[in-house]
């Protein structure tokens, strides 16, 4: 993990941390009623309360909490300043200080070709003959269509980009997720109907080991581009890691591997389902599974690379 992601690691902690201890001034009808004539101390102040929770007293408190909201910011870019200074921000390819990814390797990514690229799944070169959405390839599957309406993915999948994966999923370098973001957005079509974006979730034992969900960062990330609510509607049991299994085990391994999550609702929405990488197609077929399952009108897939 780079020494940068732990420090902004340490300084999430240590504001939620901060926030726990933060005194809350309670609503209105849970305020005790206190009779008039009390004398109220609070360091520095003395205060007259005249029955009710004493509005001096809230002031105090919304003061104190803006007072530790700047101190807290302060604190938090001091120590920025000092983990940039001490160990900087480096590109994930290059290794050149400055940007997570600077803009010469941004700029020579191997970024999907639209015009050459299959409209159904989103094979590079799949535009005249796909091989990956046939008869054929389809069976490999187990399937005989597409549960998705179209699959797009921004970039190849290269050395290049699968590094990228990598640090941004098992370095825990999470700045990534704003730029592979920001490259997926580019890749969706304009006149895609989508009313929300919805994830394939990562296992509990992935989560637990990197600390975050990488689908949920990218889908939150592409949200705030598009405009589009990000909803968390599938959960996932425990499974098997799919990168080492191979696709006959990648099918077997994801058979029912997705449901609904408790309390959520797909019904007639239009969804936009997001992953990482495109490998065999299989984890993106499985959770379009769940989502029409759950009776939602359509499900279109956009991942960060294509094998």
């Amino acid at each position: 993990m780079f020494p940068a992601a732990l420090f902004h690691r340490a300084l999430r902690w240590l504001g939620g941390h901060w926030n726990r201890h933060r005194p809350r001034v309670p609503p209105a009808e849970l305020r005790p009623a206190r009779p008039s004539g009390i004398t109220c101390w609070i360091p520095g102040k003395r205060m007259q309360g005249s029955g009710g929770y004493p509005a001096r007293f809230a002031r105090y408190h919304l003061r104190m909490g803006m007072w530790r909201d700047r101190a807290r910011k302060a604190g938090a870019f001091a120590a920025e300043a000092v983990a940039e200074t001490l160990w900087p921000t480096r590109c994930a390819l290059c290794d050149i200080p400055g940007a997570v990814l600077c803009s010469a390797c941004r700029s020579q990514l191997p970024y999907l070709d639209w015009w050459r690229a299959c409209p159904r799944c989103g094979s590079a070169y799949g535009f005249v003959q796909c091989t990956a959405c046939n008869p054929l390839a389809l069976a490999r599957i187990e399937r005989d269509e597409l549960p998705y309406a179209a699959c797009t993915s921004s970039t190849v999948f290269t050395d290049e980009t699968g590094r990228i994966a990598r640090v941004f999923k098992d370095q825990g370098e999470r700045r990534l997720a704003g730029v592979m973001a920001d490259c997926m957005a580019r890749a969706i079509a304009p006149d895609w109907p989508i009313d929300a974006i919805a994830f394939v979730p990562a296992t509990v034992r992935a989560v637990r080991h990197r600390g975050f969900d990488h689908a949920e960062l990218l889908a939150k990330e592409l949200s705030q581009h598009l405009g589009t609510p990000c909803m968390p509607l599938l959960d996932r049991p425990k499974t098997r890691d799919q990168r080492k299994l191979g696709s006959a085990e990648r099918i077997a391994n994801l058979r029912e591997s997705f449901r609904m999550a408790p309390g959520k609702s797909a019904d007639g929405l239009r969804l936009l389902l997001v992953d990482d990488v495109y490998t065999t197609g299989a984890t993106l077929c499985a959770a379009a599974d769940a989502l029409l399952s759950a009776s939602a009108a359509e499900v279109r897939c956009v991942t960060f690379a294509r094998v």
